[in-house]
């Protein structure tokens, strides 16, 4: 530490001492409410914490009573805390970091000095220790000061942010580790308050200083706490309770202010954070001076805290005639007007914003916490200097996946009797946007799964349209009582690439997690539906490819009655009871609009989704169409997990009788084969821009 930095350490102790005393003493008397002297600001955190679904008042000194979901959200940004290792041919230094999004990741300028540091720095994510004491899989990126590379000399607010690179080991992608964004509002902290520390202490594996650490005084640009960090610490982001990073951890440094209450003496050292708020400033003053690209990154990461609570990222409306490339920059325009809302927007504007994500964590590990400096040197010498072991495991049986293709049946256009529903000649009014398989001899673009098939669509990434037949003989998850969804097996976390087809096709994993908080991984073909026959677990395997994969608002994916239920229906009350045959046939896809639609970052979301049941009952060959619109819920972010509502619950979503001709016209294919059986009989009645609702069973007409 250089000798000016401990100069002006010592004398904001020392400005610093009867404040702390104090804070310590209304803490210690039960009043820590009192120890904020800011009124607006204690109103404003207040408030935050009350949408936050946080207890309001503590029984006993500081409130320690949380919400369950302060467990998983703290677990969700712990995965964005990195250890850093900087390499030079001088000195390898040890410290703390985290992403403040996608692109950037910060840390301490006395970690990280300069660019050239930088060039030599490796950022190892998830460096845990497990439940068995071993080190888990480490991911490990480098970063690129030569795309951007910002720094505050430690004397002023001690920051490096820099652009995270590639991934050098391991397998985390960066949507994967999320991040911890920045912000400048009032609402994040309160003197009086317990902060939470996660942190590489001596270039350990991650530690976590939770609860009773006390936030004693504050100055323009620092915060003054009590934990326990040690080197290694510096870089470590500072949590209110919410997780909102408010601070940037910079220094423990020795204090001996005056007596506690009661006599008993204090804590023999103070922590200093670099206030978020003061580097979110900084940062704004600094984007205006960069080059385009480098004010984009820096634009966009403070943007992240002015996106209303509780979306972690908005959809957009976007005109389709030239939408902009994946990995394509922003135009200078819209760049600019970015930059100017940014700079000109009150701090009353930036509101929270929290990524509610489950995940599994365990704190704290006998072995490690209580062990003899020696082992924990062995155990540090272990993580740092050897590349962790990979252990031969059992595979889950939900991850087993048969990948020889050429054994799959695909959608059989002759399945149901009377009429053929050929793919080929219901998709060629589309063959120029269908994706080309891998292999050139496949010119119809079909994807056999079995009992199923998927047309892609090549620049949507969706699919174009899904086939499935269903054998209602042997249909194995069919409710015959009422016709409605059976329960089903819990939702699989595995999802499929296919190896027939370029992924670059298809929506992949990283997209879902970055708009968990608004969409689900949404089947098109359901995983009951080709479930029947010898190879009826092959099926419902298959349904899990990401072409078979659509953004379902996660409401919508989990309570609509009647678009989940509808293949049921038709088996229940149009074959089952007739006796005639019992195979359907169901072609549904995604509905676009180009001129209504939003959009998530570069992919343009679905509107709604049409489903066509096409069966021969006792009155012959019939139809059934109904089109599925989400878009009235992308107001509704998921939070804390939530389950969805009963499934006699009313969710805002429009069910509603279609025509085949409707769908026709809204989607571009030929279903002319279909037409003449549609039960609606020709166009469905409309009242102004009316559509006929379905609120009923009965409202689908099968004759």
């Amino acid at each position: 530490m250089r000798p000016d930095t401990v100069a002006a350490i010592a004398a904001r102790i020392s400005a610093t001492a009867d404040v702390r005393t104090r804070t310590r003493n209304l803490v210690a008397a039960g009043d820590w409410k009192a120890a904020e002297d800011d009124p607006t600001r204690a109103a404003a955190f207040d408030a935050r914490a009350a949408r936050s679904g946080g207890p309001q008042e503590a029984i006993h000194g500081t409130n320690d009573f949380q919400p369950a979901a302060f467990l998983p959200y703290g677990a969700t940004s712990r995965r964005a805390v990195a250890r850093v290792e900087v390499q030079t041919p001088g000195e390898t230094t040890s410290g703390t970091g985290f992403l403040i999004s996608p692109d950037l990741f910060i840390t301490n300028q006395h970690v990280i000095n300069d660019a050239a540091g930088a060039a030599h720095a490796n950022i190892i994510f998830d460096d845990e220790i497990d439940q068995q004491g071993n080190p888990g899989q480490r991911t490990i990126y480098r970063l690129l000061p030569e795309r951007l590379a910002i720094f505050s000399d430690e004397s002023e607010l001690d920051y490096a942010v820099i652009a995270i690179g590639d991934r050098l080991d391991g397998s985390a992608a960066i949507a994967d580790l999320g991040d911890c964004p920045l912000s400048f509002s009032p609402d994040r902290h309160r003197v009086g308050m317990n902060v939470n520390i996660i942190q590489h202490p001596n270039g350990l594996p991650k530690t976590i200083a939770i609860r009773n650490n006390l936030l004693t005084a504050r100055t323009d640009t620092r915060l003054l706490y009590e934990t326990d960090t040690d080197f290694g610490s510096s870089g470590a982001p500072v949590f209110n309770d919410q997780w909102d990073v408010v601070a940037l951890h910079h220094y423990g440094a020795p204090s001996a202010p005056p007596q506690s209450a009661g006599g008993q003496p204090p804590p023999s050292s103070v922590n200093e954070g670099i206030r978020i708020s003061a580097i979110f400033n900084d940062l704004k003053d600094r984007a205006a001076k960069l080059d385009p690209v480098a004010q984009e990154m820096v634009t966009r990461a403070l943007s992240l805290w002015t996106i209303s609570a509780p979306a972690t990222k908005q959809l957009e409306r976007r005109p389709v005639a030239s939408p902009p490339a994946p990995g394509e920059a922003m135009k200078a325009p819209d760049r600019a007007n970015a930059m100017e809302a940014l700079m000109n927007a009150p701090s009353s504007t930036m509101q929270s914003v929290v990524i509610p994500i489950e995940i599994l964590v365990r704190v704290g590990n006998p072995a490690v916490a209580g062990a003899p400096a020696d082992k924990a040197a062995s155990i540090a010498a272990q993580v740092i200097a050897a590349k962790p072991q990979r252990l031969l495991t059992k595979a889950a049986e939900g991850v087993k996946l048969d990948t020889d293709y050429s054994n799959r049946n695909g959608f059989s256009a002759k399945f149901v009797p009377g009429i053929k529903l050929d793919l080929p000649q219901i998709t060629k009014p589309k063959k120029s946007s269908i994706a080309p398989l891998q292999d050139a001899a496949v010119t119809s673009g079909e994807l056999q799964y079995q009992n199923f098939s998927v047309v892609m669509h090549k620049t949507r990434h969706f699919a174009l349209l899904t086939a499935t037949n269903i054998d209602g003989a042997t249909y194995v998850a069919i409710d015959r009582k009422t016709g409605e969804p059976a329960a089903t097996q819990p939702e699989g976390e595995t999802w499929y690439k296919d190896s027939r087809m370029s992924d670059s096709y298809f929506v992949l994993q990283d997209f879902y997690s970055a708009w968990s908080h608004l969409f689900d991984r949404g089947h098109l073909t359901r995983r009951d539906d080709p479930t029947w026959g010898e190879f009826a677990t092959r099926a419902n395997k298959d349904t899990f490819h990401f072409t078979n994969c659509t953004p379902q608002h996660w409401k919508f994916n989990e309570s609509i009655k009647f678009w989940q239920g509808i293949e049921r229906y038709v088996l229940e009350q149009g074959l089952f009871v007739s006796g005639k045959d019992k195979p359907l046939a169901v072609l549904q896809g995604p509905v676009f609009n180009d001129t209504d639609d939003l959009w998530a970052d570069d992919t343009q979301v679905p509107s709604a989704f049409w489903k066509i049941v096409v069966w021969h009952g006792a009155q012959g060959l019939k139809a059934v169409a109904m089109i599925a619109d989400q878009t009235a819920l992308f107001s509704v972010t998921r939070s804390g997990g939530s389950a969805p509502p009963p499934a006699d619950t009313a969710v805002n979503v429009a069910e509603y009788r279609s025509t085949v001709a409707t769908i026709e016209s809204k989607t571009g294919l030929d279903l002319s084969a279909i037409k003449p059986y549609d039960t609606a009989g020709g166009d469905l009645p409309k009242v102004g821009e009316a559509v006929q609702l379905i609120r009923k069973w009965g409202d689908i007409p099968l004759t």
